[in-house]
């Protein structure tokens, strides 16, 4: 699902180099399956098909957020994010964090978050620009 949402960003956002630099091809799956071991992601599950994922760590940054690109536009980020939200209110956090890519920092802008700082990654001979952002809560 994270190489299929990657991959279907506007060129005109992020080059097919950007993309492949982003999440390669063909996809880490183990990498992936080490990750997930450590990590407490919440899914979106539409049918039988993951239609999202988001994933809050304990101080607060918001890591790993896609949408795939079937079930874009129908709610399930504004529902994944509500539920962090609200695991964020219970655990008592005075602030979220995210590093936004070019597509997510409008909807996070939405949400009430402000950018702190754009960050230039390089990554395989590219810079990748996302902007890091927070959130008082």
């Amino acid at each position: 699902m994270f190489h299929s949402t990657i991959h279907a960003i506007d060129t005109d956002i992020y080059s097919k180099a950007e993309q492949e630099a982003w999440c390669p091809t063909p996809p880490d799956y183990q990498m992936w399956l080490e990750r997930l071991d450590n990590t407490q992601p919440w899914m979106a599950i539409f049918g039988s098909r993951l239609a999202g994922f988001i994933e809050l760590k304990d101080d607060g940054y918001i890591d790993c957020f896609y949408v795939h690109p079937d079930f874009q536009k129908r709610g399930i980020a504004r529902k994944l994010y509500d539920h962090i939200l609200d695991l964020a209110h219970q655990k008592k956090l005075s602030q979220l964090s995210v590093d936004a890519s070019k597509v997510a920092m409008p909807i996070f802008k939405k949400w009430g978050f402000e950018i702190k700082r754009t960050n230039k990654i390089s990554r395989k001979n590219q810079i990748l620009i996302n902007y890091h952002m927070y959130k008082s809560l």
